[in-house]
């Protein structure tokens, strides 16, 4: 009796240090699942008052990382918890799709990369008519209920590019051809604007008017090989290069500035840049690219959730947050490094 009495204890025992052993397994797992895709533990056992999710077009982009970590930096002075979502490589969803969860979900808030896919701007007016505000960052959607559109403003910006392309325009007769690689469908986007404007800039100025022509080349966002296979093929047509091309993508500006290297053509393709990653800023410290441009993602992170919060609490928020720019040169690159250095250390 007592021998059975032992052997019951003893099983109970051995079930319970089994059950332990798996809820620790299973949460140290857990923990891990969270750590690999980017969301900490603690932000899924504290509580927020505000729940906003953040779709982006590119998960792989460092841009949109870098404005992802300035927006969550921000939302915890606020109480917020960001959701990321987006497309990699690997990806099912759209845009679209990701709307109609958020939509469903009932978030709080939605900060949105406008890509001009079809159907996007109903989901901005479905969400508005739903309580839900929309900020739209980078690409703003300027018919719809959005709320308010953190950015660039595209006409200066377009001004802008075309004073940097003046400057590196090379001395030979005959026909100057710029190329800006365009990446979404909507004409009425705001790269389609700033490609106008640059194209307004060359047109108006006399001395230039008739020796230069402004082209376009559209590539889907986010296809490296894609990009790749087009701008190789803009390497090699009967045309030949460019002696201007304009990227407005991290994946174009990489393959853009290793062709210019595999065709021998630097110093004969003026390159400018998109972003400030490591690779982009040494390309034109070597002198393999004219300059690249650089947007502020600290400013646009911050002015992000300073939009979306005050459109909840305030019920209005600005229509406009314009965010900073440089285009950084080969002389300006060692102090753009100090500086990002030292804002990193605060």
């Amino acid at each position: 009796m007592q021998n059975g009495k032992k052997g019951l204890l003893f099983l109970m025992l051995a079930g319970l240090s089994g059950i332990v052993f798996l809820t620790l397994l299973t949460s140290s797992f857990y923990g891990y699942v969270l750590k690999k895709i980017g969301v900490e533990h603690a932000e899924n056992t504290v509580t927020y008052r505000y729940h906003y999710v953040m779709i982006i077009d590119n998960l792989d982009s460092q841009f949109w990382n870098d404005v992802y970590q300035s927006v969550k930096e921000e939302a915890a002075q606020y109480d917020a918890f960001v959701e990321l979502k987006g497309k990699n490589q690997s990806s099912e969803y759209s845009t679209l799709d990701f709307m109609d969860m958020s939509i469903a979900a009932k978030v709080d808030g939605i900060l949105l990369e406008f890509t001009g896919e079809q159907m996007l701007e109903e989901r901005i007016n479905e969400a508005a008519r739903k309580g839900i505000p929309v900020v739209t960052i980078l690409n703003d959607a300027p018919n719809t209920e959005r709320k308010s559109y953190v950015g660039i403003n595209s006409y200066q910006l377009g001004q802008e590019y075309g004073n940097q392309i003046l400057k590196i325009l090379p001395d030979h007769d005959g026909i100057t051809r710029v190329m800006m690689l365009l990446h979404d469908n909507s004409i009425d986007s705001n790269q389609a604007q700033i490609f106008n404007q640059i194209n307004n800039r060359m047109v108006t100025t006399k001395e230039n008017a008739d020796r230069i022509k402004v082209e376009e080349i559209r590539i889907p966002s986010g296809r490296a090989f894609e990009s790749e296979e087009i701008v190789r093929n803009l390497f090699q047509n009967a045309q030949g290069p460019p002696d201007v091309i304009v990227c407005m993508d991290e994946v174009d500006t990489e393959a853009v500035y290793q062709a210019v290297i595999d065709y021998n053509r630097v110093g004969k393709t003026q390159v400018i840049g998109y972003y400030k990653s490591k690779a982009a800023l040494e390309a034109v410290e070597k002198g393999t690219m004219a300059m690249t441009l650089c947007i502020d993602t600290s400013q646009m992170g911050k002015y992000s959730v300073q939009a979306l919060t005050e459109s909840i609490k305030d019920g209005r928020t600005n229509s406009f947050y314009s965010v900073d720019l440089q285009f950084v040169t080969e002389e300006q690159v060692p102090e753009y490094k100090r500086q990002e250095r030292k804002a990193h250390e605060k």
